[in-house]
């Protein structure tokens, strides 16, 4: 028998009843009467843990730029030609504004950040820690959402729970005090951008937001590539929180996948454009370098995978450096990375045995483990053997955990989504009496530890006693006592003083590390600054002869060489400072001052003239000099407009 058509299955809607279908799909996903005081109260306490993560590090705001910031913005010729260097940012390495080597990273987000702030408001501190705090509650606010959406079974008290845990963790500190850190900030924000993104599709409400979840993705890679781990970890959170289908969560996979390699194309585009000399991995970069075998690389590579974990339960003391030989070398007769070996295995034995129950907490611990993953030194070398930013998103699957298997153990009866704030905490009053001194704890160890973020002195004069075994600690602590104390000193005596001091950080740096080449360098500048040229010169040639990739080590040396009139010497060294680094213009000055004491006035000037393209305004002392020089070559030469021109230049920066 012929059917007759369902002409209605088929019709065409007309625009007025499309707004209307709109319309009634909108009225039913609104909150009814009885639950709107739900959601505004949802509301409030993501803006009360959003209040938390900005009040916390508020106290970051007075500090300075410090440690990294060099790297990143204060001496990277790119981001302090404002908004101009951008490209140059964008068609570069991440370093090749400050230094000249090949490198392996590409992460122009928060260069062209840090680049527009210049331009506002140039060698300004407070902007940066401002931003940095503003993201940082931004990404508090949007990861409590995200964690609402993905356990919508749940009480509100749980997700928030988890991500006040995650807020006030004192391992973040280097992340958000450190201005230099907004890489992994930009890249957490829009990590979780994407993932709400693929929420909007699994749940049926656009299908654009799947591209989006793509676009999104990318960017979190332009900001710090370590966020790929997520291309596992994602798939499984859909698994375990959505009835996403099979195909949804392969789709959903896939926008990021393309997002990935379209970042991984542009990458490899810019780095294989790269012209420098390729910088080698020093054993003071990342000690597991100085693995002799196989057996001592993965050993150590789980001890310190024990000590990510271990730092999580108890994150003191804290530090800005692990370097070589803070954490030494081990082989398998140690029983740290065995212990560490069958915690790991007990974690993965858990994920493997509870996969299919789809527990919160499980889910957590499988997070951390493909978080971590990257930064185990286990398949990848990379350019740091440990580092308390790494663990800023592993901890998000430790809060995961902890929280999840917090509220099986107390037995709290919180997975009832119609429970408000106050019946949820009555609940769960175990639970809250468990975590409330970890809150505190956690916030008060944050807002002490943002203390010594507050310059570099004093961040390295507190770490270098809970690291005294980091040869770089203990060099950057000998910089800062030569800079800001015996430079600054008021008295002749004083300033004695604080350079032996310095120089006796430089020692236990090269006891630590005799192979250190840059501490054989600071070492000679200090006996130089103490009027003791012989040794001052036996440490830069130590130094040389390490291949020290500084060039102010070669600029130095040719100071001396110029203080004995070995002029051609000098000139030999400061062209090879220019060889490792053309963009100072310090070489430039004193390749000028050296023609002019030989007589060669056209290439003083050639040079003096070079090295006034470099300088910047910060660049005072040696800007002076330089115009000195430059009056005087004209002054030989007989022009009097410009010999007037650059006195006048001179008498306008003040100071001699």
């Amino acid at each position: 028998m012929i059917q007759p058509l369902d002409m209605t299955k088929s019709k065409k809607l007309t625009r007025k009843e499309k707004i209307e279908r709109n319309r009634q799909k909108g009225a039913a996903g609104r909150p009814t009467g009885a639950a709107k005081p739900m959601v505004r109260e949802t509301l409030l306490l993501g803006l009360f843990i959003a209040f938390v993560a900005f009040a916390i590090y508020a106290n970051t705001f007075g500090n300075d730029f410090i440690l990294d910031d060099s790297n990143a913005i204060t001496e990277n010729h790119f981001v302090k030609q404002g908004v101009a260097g951008i490209p140059d940012i964008l068609t570069t390495e991440y370093r090749a504004g400050y230094w000249q080597a090949r490198g392996n990273l590409y992460r122009p987000v928060s260069l062209v950040m840090f680049a527009v702030e210049w331009q506002l408001f140039p060698n300004n501190p407070f902007p940066g820690h401002l931003i940095n705090v503003l993201v940082y509650a931004l990404c508090a606010l949007l990861l409590f959402r995200l964690l609402c959406r993905l356990l919508p079974g749940w009480s509100v008290l749980v997700p928030a729970l988890i991500t006040l845990l995650f807020v006030v963790h004192p391992i973040h500190t280097e992340v958000v005090a450190n201005i230099k850190s907004r890489d992994e900030l930009m890249s957490f924000l829009f990590l979780i951008v994407s993932i709400h993104l693929l929420l909007d599709y699994v749940q049926g409400k656009r299908k654009r937001a799947l591209w989006l979840a793509g676009l999104s993705f990318f960017f979190a890679m332009l900001s710090k590539e370590g966020v790929i781990t997520m291309l596992a970890a994602i798939p499984l959170m859909l698994f375990f929180f959505t009835k996403a289908k099979k195909q949804q969560i392969i789709r959903a996979t896939a926008s990021l996948g393309i997002g990935a390699a379209v970042y991984l194309l542009i990458r490899a585009s810019v780095l294989s454009a790269q012209t420098g000399e390729h910088y080698d991995l020093l054993l003071i970069d990342n000690f597991l370098v100085g693995a002799q075998s196989f057996s001592e690389r993965t050993a150590t590579a789980f001890k310190v995978l024990g000590k990510y974990l271990w730092m999580l339960f108890y994150p003191n003391p804290l530090s800005i450096d692990y370097a070589y030989n803070q954490i030494p070398i081990v082989n398998w007769a140690n029983w740290q990375p065995i212990a560490s070996l069958l915690v790991y295995l007990g974690l993965a034995g858990i994920v493997i045995r509870r996969f299919r129950k789809k527990e919160m907490w499980v889910y957590g611990i499988a997070f951390y483990l493909i978080a971590i993953s990257l930064y185990s030194n286990l398949v990848l070398t990379i350019g740091s053997g440990f580092g308390e930013r790494f663990l800023f998103l592993p901890s998000l699957g430790f809060c995961m955990a902890l929280v999840g298997l917090l509220v099986l153990l107390t037995r709290s009866p919180l997975k009832d989504k119609s429970l408000n704030l106050t019946q949820s905490l009555k609940a769960g009053k175990v639970l809250v009496l468990i975590l409330l001194p970890l809150f505190a704890a956690g916030a008060a160890m944050t807002m002490n530890r943002n203390t010594a973020w507050k310059d570099h002195f004093t961040i390295y004069e507190t770490d270098v006693q809970h690291a005294p075994n980091s040869a770089r600690l203990h060099y950057w602590y000998g910089n800062e006592l030569m800079k800001e104390k015996a430079l600054k000193a008021p008295t002749q005596e004083e300033k004695m003083k604080y350079l032996d001091l310095a120089i006796a950080q430089y020692n236990e740096a090269l006891r630590i590390h005799p192979e250190y080449g840059d501490a054989y360098g600071q070492r000679g500048l200090a006996w130089y600054r103490k009027g003791d040229r012989q040794r001052a010169a036996a440490d830069y040639q130590e130094a040389i002869n390490r291949k020290v990739g500084s060039w102010k080590v070669y600029n130095n040396m040719g100071v001396i060489y110029g203080e004995q009139s070995n002029y051609p010497e000098a000139l030999k060294q400061f062209q090879y400072a220019l060889k490792v680094d053309n963009r100072y213009p310090l070489p430039y000055k004193n390749l000028g001052a050296t023609y002019l004491l030989m007589g060669d006035i056209d290439n003083a000037l050639k040079y003096l003239h070079q090295g006034l393209q470099y300088a910047t305004e910060t660049d005072t002392d040696v800007l002076r000099e330089i115009y000195t020089y430059l009056a005087e070559c004209y002054n030989q030469k007989g022009d009097q407009v410009n010999f007037e021109k650059y006195n006048r230049l001179k008498e306008g920066l003040g100071g001699k």
